[in-house]
């Protein structure tokens, strides 16, 4: 007798028509057509030289005696290979490594991609998750170790204590407004003049709007802030309607600048800048994939669209 081992597929097609007391079922299960089934359950026997079903019981089929006895071993065999399947998943799955990046909203939709790009070719397992938040909540999830790494802006007065920065590129923040709003006709624009204008800024947790108000108001300005969004999205599209003026990052809008939805307004020699950078945890111990994600940040910082 030809080793059964041999004939794997024939078994395996025996087995579902009996544990499926039906060839029309077994053959849906497999996805071939029920004359395929009953073709090499046909092979099978002619191998085995024993018949594995009764006849004569309609579409319900009935193994025989000896069709009951290689079913009870093919039980125990399939239901192994079930379990070894699992198995190997669970390995696979326990190789993966994970990696939780928080960001903010500008910089998640505009660095990130490129990082991804790089870093996944080195670490193909890893599954790479993007929480995306103000600079304030990310420095918190930091700290109770819901993110792993934080990509984001920093301002003077934040509170780092607690946390390795690695500083990665410095970002201009942009006075804009609309091409025809009327500060666009008078040319270079004093600080002072500002208070007069009507403002429309990111909410309170902003890093880039704690930066802002701070930087005027050491220049003895202090802004009116008349719309507050959520989404510096929002900020930029109601800018562009003509319904104010604001700050944001030249990364944001640098799309814009470049067809002429938005211009910057001319501030003369006042610039104004964040410093972008990579924060770590201080107090925690970090896994080597940490470590390579952030040599491969600086390691294709040039390919990031932060645009000085």
């Amino acid at each position: 007798m030809p080793i059964l081992k041999d004939n794997l597929k024939q078994l395996y097609y025996f087995y579902e028509s009996v544990r499926n007391g039906n060839m029309s079922l077994a053959s849906k299960k497999l996805f071939i057509s029920q004359p395929a089934v009953s073709m090499q359950i046909k092979k099978l026997e002619s191998c085995c030289g024993v018949k594995l079903f009764d006849e004569g019981h309609g579409k319900k089929i009935r193994p025989t005696s000896e069709g009951e006895k290689l079913y009870g071993y093919l039980d125990k065999i399939f239901k192994l290979l079930d379990k070894a399947e699992a198995e190997l998943k669970r390995m696979e799955a326990a190789k993966q490594t994970n990696i939780t990046i928080g960001t903010t909203p500008t910089y998640g939709k505009f660095i990130l991609p490129y990082i991804f790009e790089n870093f996944a070719s080195c670490y193909p397992q890893c599954h790479i998750k993007v929480k995306s938040e103000s600079s304030i909540s990310l420095l918190d999830s930091l700290k109770r170790d819901k993110v792993d790494i934080v990509v984001m802006a920093l301002w003077k007065k934040l509170s780092l204590r607690d946390f390795q920065v690695h500083h990665l590129e410095h970002e201009e923040v942009l006075l804009l407004s609309a091409p025809d709003h009327p500060l666009q006709c008078r040319g270079r624009i004093p600080l002072k003049d500002l208070e007069n204008e009507k403002f429309i800024m990111r909410d309170e947790q902003s890093g880039t709007r704690k930066y802002i108000v701070r930087e005027l108001k050491k220049k003895g300005v202090a802004l009116q802030v008349d719309i507050e969004c959520e989404s510096p999205d929002l900020v930029k599209e109601l800018i562009i309607e003509g319904k104010g003026i604001g700050f944001l990052t030249r990364t944001k809008v640098h799309r814009e600048l470049a067809r002429g939805l938005l211009k910057k307004v001319d501030l003369g020699r006042h610039q104004f800048y964040l410093d972008i950078a990579i924060v770590l945890s201080k107090h925690k111990s970090l896994r080597p994939e940490i470590h390579d994600f952030v040599d491969c940040i600086f390691a294709t910082k040039h390919h990031l669209k932060i645009v000085s």
